[in-house]
């Protein structure tokens, strides 16, 4: 059968028989074809929506269930069925002809300007609002036609897989696609330059109103609002859209108002950030972005530069067009930023947890001693608790607040918890991967040994924590029983604490990994609480409290917004930390699942207070050092899971993915083969470029 055939012949292609052998079929009834073949056999449309109508179904036709009988080996059912309709429209000059007849339809009585205004910029005022609109887009059908571009392209490419079909397409079919359809490029675009210029002034108003809202400019530079580009954008846009001014001449009202929005980007990190303002300043850049290629469209100084502008706006409006229906999208854009501040925040006393010397390793031990013998307290606190049989509520209460006066006390003493700095250094981490990603001859030795110093530092916490809260409990134990003679624990609460932390027979595993969530989830709750502080001003309202200022001084005010500013979000990460232990057992128990805190430190004093019933004779039990062997592989999972929750998220906040990671880990490895002591023992002389310190390690 010859590559081409006409309408002209013993035969009609129409025929829906002769159509379905024609395009491979060997049924006659053949599903898929006939089901094109009644499309394009549809007569001729006579209204806009009609026209509409028809071309979404054939658009939709290309990703509807089933096979084509001509799909070769090498296609994909999308390709083979965008071969087959190009064919089609190529052959047969009555369908062509009606394809036609209604892109012109659809084209000729509409307006583009909300094309160019809304598909693929934030349409909403809010992040609220915003999320409410792209719920609706998504569970409710698209609305009519109505002469509007905007919604035609929503109708057609508002699924994901059709702009990128569209987007993906060779430019030999999508040029024979145009063809077809009869859209050259210059016809087009007299069709749609009208309504790029009434958008252009559109997307000025709005980017400047946005510019110069309250929310903004609270974060803005402190210049005085006369000399603000954003209030010289409109006219200046008027004018070019209007003939009246070349686009060379607009460029340092364009530039100024570029520059505003990049400072801004920086001031709302130094000042705090909420997702609500970093949704509108992403909506500031989308809108100045979209402004800047209508203007480079409609007013550019060459051919080259507007045919250019062109072909970028039909990309964005394409590939927009399903975007903006995607909730995942928009918290992704909204949220990243804000991770970052958060993660950052968090580490941002992460460098004080990377020992370089052997004496800053020693003094990390200290600190975990005293973090140790804080919680063989704890531990006994928790039991007493347990005594007074609360009702759940307030039993989860009580044990978190137990919780979090001790790690407060930590942090008053500066001492360390073993297992709650891997989130910390995370972001420290992080940050040195991006330098190495960005540089154009990355060097990951330095990252590799920032890795060490923060595993010879982890144990080195680990072995202060354990080796003090065993003997402190015993201590505590000791004197009890001098005081009132009788055991911190009875019988069957000894019995219940070694049964219960069996490593195979209990639930210990999954609880020491759920307690590394927590580790990760307490470090974001340190950074979200320094980013609201910041973000609301309290350290300057502190400061200037009036009350304050009279009861101890202005210089004395200003030392306590000072310490309370330092302390804040280690304050929140601690407080945070020990009512997520609390509450931890209670919400896990209302889903019938029955998870208890396994903290390395905690388990090693809970196991202490049970020996010191057993008593020496009993120790050897089989069962009691089942029990042991818990101790480090809760702080294997404690470290391993929070380590790694921190470092993926500190990564995904810098735009960083899963090959980051990767490259990572390979030198890591690398190193643990060739000079495994690094990553245990500090060296006695500081090495690397960074000088040594003799501040003192706090947690």
């Amino acid at each position: 059968m010859p590559d081409t055939l006409t309408n002209s012949g013993a035969y009609d292609l129409l025929e829906p028989a002769t159509f379905v052998t024609r395009f491979g079929g060997v049924d006659a009834k053949d599903r898929v074809l006939r089901r094109l073949q009644g499309l394009l056999a549809t007569p001729s449309v006579k209204s806009a929506d009609a026209a509409v109508e028809l071309l979404e179904d054939l658009l939709g036709w290309l990703f509807e269930r089933g096979r084509v009988a001509s799909r070769t080996a090498d296609e994909d059912e999308v390709q083979a069925r965008t071969r087959v309709l190009l064919t089609a429209l190529e052959e047969i000059s009555v369908a062509r002809e009606r394809v036609r007849r209604a892109v012109r339809l659809a084209l000729d009585s509409s307006s583009s300007a909300r094309l160019f205004a809304d598909v693929g910029v934030s349409s909403s005022h809010g992040f609220l609002r915003e999320l409410s609109d792209r719920l609706g887009k998504r569970l409710l059908p698209e609305p009519r036609f109505a002469s509007d571009l905007s919604r035609l392209i929503y109708r057609l490419f508002g699924r994901r897989g059709a702009g990128a079909w569209l987007l993906a397409l060779p430019a030999k079919d999508r040029d024979r696609l145009l063809e077809q359809l009869n859209l050259e490029p210059e016809r087009l675009i007299r069709t749609l330059e009208p309504g790029a210029k009434d958008a252009a002034l559109l997307l000025a108003t709005r980017s400047a109103d946005l510019a110069l809202s309250d929310e903004l400019r609270t974060a803005s530079a402190e210049a005085p609002l006369h000399a603000s580009p954003w209030l010289e954008l409109v006219p200046t846009v008027k004018r070019l859209v209007g003939g009246e001014l070349a686009l060379d001449d607009a460029k340092a009202v364009l530039m100024g108002c570029r520059t505003d929005i990049q400072g801004l980007l920086s001031r709302v990190d130094e000042s705090g950030i909420s997702i609500e303002r970093v949704f509108l300043q992403e909506r500031l850049s989308e809108l100045f972005e979209r402004l800047s290629w209508v203007l480079h469209a409609v007013a550019g100084a060459t051919d080259v530069e507007r045919q250019e502008a062109w072909r970028q706006l039909g990309r964005a409006l394409v590939s927009g067009a399903s975007r903006d229906k995607s909730i995942g999208e928009l918290w992704d854009v909204s949220t990243r930023r804000l991770a970052r501040r958060v993660v950052e925040r968090a580490g941002h006393s992460g460098e004080k947890y990377l020992t370089r010397t052997r004496a800053e390793q020693l003094g990390m031990l200290r600190a975990a001693a005293g973090g140790g013998a804080i919680t063989a307290v704890l531990v006994l606190l928790k039991f007493l608790i347990g005594w007074m049989k609360l009702p759940p509520l307030f039993d989860a209460l009580a044990v978190g607040l137990n919780y979090a006066w001790g790690f407060v006390a930590m942090q008053v003493a500066h001492f360390a918890l073993a297992t709650k700095q891997p989130s910390m250094t995370a972001a420290t981490l992080a940050a040195t991967i991006e330098r190495q990603h960005e540089a154009t001859t990355p060097n990951f030795e330095p990252l590799v040994d920032e890795v060490a110093r923060a595993s010879r530092t982890q144990l080195a916490a680990l072995i202060g924590n354990v080796a003090t809260v065993i003997p402190v409990a015993l201590a505590i134990e000791l004197l009890l029983r001098t005081l009132g003679g009788s055991p911190v624990l009875d019988e069957k609460t000894a019995q219940y604490v070694i049964a219960n932390h069996h490593p195979l027979w209990s639930v210990t595993v999954f609880s020491a990994a759920v307690t590394g969530v927590w580790l990760w989830a307490s470090s974001l709750i340190a950074g979200a609480t320094e980013n609201w502080f910041a973000l609301k001003e309290l350290p300057g309202a502190i400061a200037s409290h009036r009350g304050l200022r009279r009861l101890i001084g202005a210089e004395r005010a200003l030392k306590v917004s000072r310490a309370v500013t330092n302390n804040v979000a280690a304050f929140g990460g601690n407080v945070g930390f020990g009512l997520l232990l609390g509450f931890m057992p209670l919400l896990f128990n209302l889903v019938g699942v029955p998870l208890q805190v396994r903290h390395i430190t905690f388990v090693a004093g809970q196991l202490a207070y049970a020996g010191a019933y057993l008593g020496w004779g009993e120790l050897s039990r089989p069962d009691f050092l089942w029990a042991l062997t818990a101790i480090p592989l809760v702080g294997l999972l404690n470290f391993s899971v929070s380590f790694a929750l921190a470092i993926v998220v500190a990564l995904r906040a810098r735009g960083l993915g899963v090959a980051a990671q990767w490259v990572v880990a390979q030198h890591v490895a690398k190193r643990i083969v060739t000079k495994p002591l690094q990553f245990f023992l500090a060296p006695a002389a500081p090495t690397g470029a960074a000088p040594p310190t003799n501040r003192p390690l706090e947690p």
